[in-house]
């Protein structure tokens, strides 16, 4: 601790000087392994494997590839898996029980073994209502739940919001193998959904009260004006239980980033996580695993719903003129054709195509074509 203090003394020093100050970095914290994930009881898991970089970014994360993840219970391994290059490992545990306790093995590609006690399983209520609000020219987003039986108490929730988008332009034509032809209309290039997942951390606690009930912990704000609000907007919100030494967990990774937030937070060794490393005890690991039953609840918002006052301003789309044996340069400067421009065609064929900015005619450049399945007609 004390030399976390020297270190933030240093800094404030430096931060008065002109000349940028790098210290320098303990190797004692690069290289951490940081275990994600939540052990899903009934459902698929995913466990996100990384390591840190410097004691600087020590929250920038190198993907753990190859280590090999398992389930077991007491007597066996039930299920395992692989992370990826990514470092993510997606696992069925559809067939767990709550009843039961289970615990987690890592086994990296160097050997090196990790793993948790056996984890208690919370059974998480559902959610009662996903509630919204008009504040501040916006929508905020409330979640409530409450459990009849007084047990779940410690809460955390994470969000996947999912916005539709089109573009200003149709496009009717193509430039393909250096000829203008007509585009397959069978490909959608207007019609696109974007999204984006929760970034904070979203607790609360029922534990001083003497009901189990949260009533509107906030969720997120949507301004009036943004785009996810323009045709169609959901978002999909998970409930998580957790113990309380899981909660206490997560309140200082709270504290943390949004309280602190910078190159002042607290070392690495500050927050102990429930994952041990088994070949070299002496080895931190960053990083907390629960396990229990997890619920959710989606809702959609349709523009209709704005006030008159809110409104989306689109991005300026100009549509130009160029000549036919121009296309090409312009699509290599990022253009797409619209449509040939008019012409008299008891003058001829047409010497000119209407083109406009590729981001103008094609969603693909900003969100997928593809239409999740939860998606209404």
């Amino acid at each position: 601790m004390k030399s976390n203090i020297a270190l933030i003394i240093i800094l404030v020093i430096a931060s008065a000087c002109r000349e940028s100050f790098s210290p320098e970095v303990d190797g004692h914290f690069r290289n951490l392994l940081v275990v994600e994930g939540y052990l899903n009881i009934g459902d698929s898991t995913t466990f996100i494997l990384s390591r840190t970089g410097d004691l600087k970014d020590w929250q920038g994360r190198i993907p753990e590839a190859g280590a090999r993840i398992e389930v077991q219970d007491h007597q066996t391994t039930v299920i395992s898996g692989t992370t990826s290059e990514k470092g993510d490992c997606l696992l069925k545990t559809t067939g767990l029980s709550p009843n039961e306790t289970y615990r987690i093995k890592i086994t990296t590609k160097d050997g090196s073994v990790y793993q948790t006690d056996f984890l208690e399983s919370k059974v998480t209520p559902e959610i009662d209502s996903i509630s919204r609000r008009i504040e501040n020219d916006g929508f905020k987003l409330y979640v409530s739940t409450h459990d009849p039986s007084n047990k779940a108490r410690f809460y955390s929730w994470h969000f996947q919001e999912t916005w539709e988008i089109t573009t200003p332009f149709f496009s009717l034509l193509e430039l393909k193998n250096g000829r203008i032809v007509e585009r397959d209309r069978s490909i959608n290039i207007n019609r696109c959904w974007q999204g984006n997942g929760s970034s904070a951390i979203l607790l609360n606690s029922t534990e001083r009260l003497s009901e189990d009930r949260v009533s509107q912990a906030p969720l997120t704000f949507i301004k009036g004006n943004s785009i996810k609000l323009n045709l169609l907007y959901s978002i999909l919100v998970k409930q998580f239980a957790h113990t309380r030494e899981g909660y206490q967990y997560l309140e200082n990774m709270k504290k943390n980033t949004e309280e602190i937030g910078s190159i002042f937070d607290p070392q690495p060794s500050e927050l102990k996580g429930n994952i041990t490393c088994v070949t070299n005890p002496e080895e931190q690991v960053l990083g907390w695993i629960g396990a229990g039953t997890v619920t959710e609840k989606r809702i959609f918002i349709h523009r209709r719903e704005r006030l008159p006052t809110w409104s989306y301003r689109e991005e300026a789309c100009e549509s130009r003129d160029v000549p036919l044996d121009s296309v090409l340069i312009y699509t290599s400067a990022g253009y797409l054709i619209k449509d040939y421009a008019p012409f008299d065609p008891m003058k001829g064929p047409p010497t000119h195509a209407t083109m406009t900015r590729d981001k103008c005619i094609d969603c693909r450049l900003k969100g997928s074509n593809v239409k999740p399945p939860y998606w209404p007609d």
